[in-house]
C-alpha cells in the first residue's frame, strides 16, 4: 500500500455546506460533482503531503476503468482527512458514492474549522 498523506496546511482546506452542495448537484444535473472533486482534489494537493495533478484526476475520474486506478488513489489520499481506511473508502466509493462524499466533506469541514480555530 503506498504511504498515508498527512495534513500539512489546513489553512488549505474550506469549510463547504452538504446541503448546498446536494441542491447544486441536482440542479446542475450532476455537473456540480465534477467541480467539487477537482476543488476537493486541488485542496488535498495544497493541505496534504499528497502529490496531486487536480486537473488529472478530473479528466480521470471520466476514463472507464482508469477511473477506479483515480479512485484508489483518491481513496488514499482522503484519509489525511478522514479517520477511515482506503480500502473502505474505495469500496464505499465504488458501491455508494454519496457516502464518501459526505465522509470526504465532512473531514475536509473538520480539518477548515481546526484551522480556523488556530488562527482565531
Amino acid at each position: 500500500m503506498a504511504d498515508s498523506p498527512e495534513v500539512t496546511d489546513p489553512s488549505a482546506f474550506t469549510h463547504g455546506s452538504l446541503a448546498t452542495q446536494v441542491i447544486l448537484c441536482v440542479v446542475t444535473f450532476g455537473l456540480y460533482g465534477l467541480y467539487w472533486w477537482y476543488k476537493t482534489n486541488e485542496q488535498l494537493d495544497a493541505g496534504t503531503s499528497a502529490d496531486i495533478s487536480p486537473g488529472f484526476r478530473t479528466l480521470g475520474i471520466l476514463i472507464p476503468l482508469y477511473n477506479l486506478v483515480v479512485i484508489w488513489r483518491f481513496s488514499n489520499d482522503i484519509t489525511a482527512v478522514t479517520d477511515y481506511d482506503e480500502l473502505i473508502l474505495f469500496i464505499a466509493f465504488v458501491v455508494f458514492t454519496p457516502i464518501v462524499w459526505y465522509l470526504v466533506q465532512t473531514g475536509i469541514n473538520e480539518v477548515a474549522g481546526g484551522a480556523a480555530e488556530t488562527a482565531a
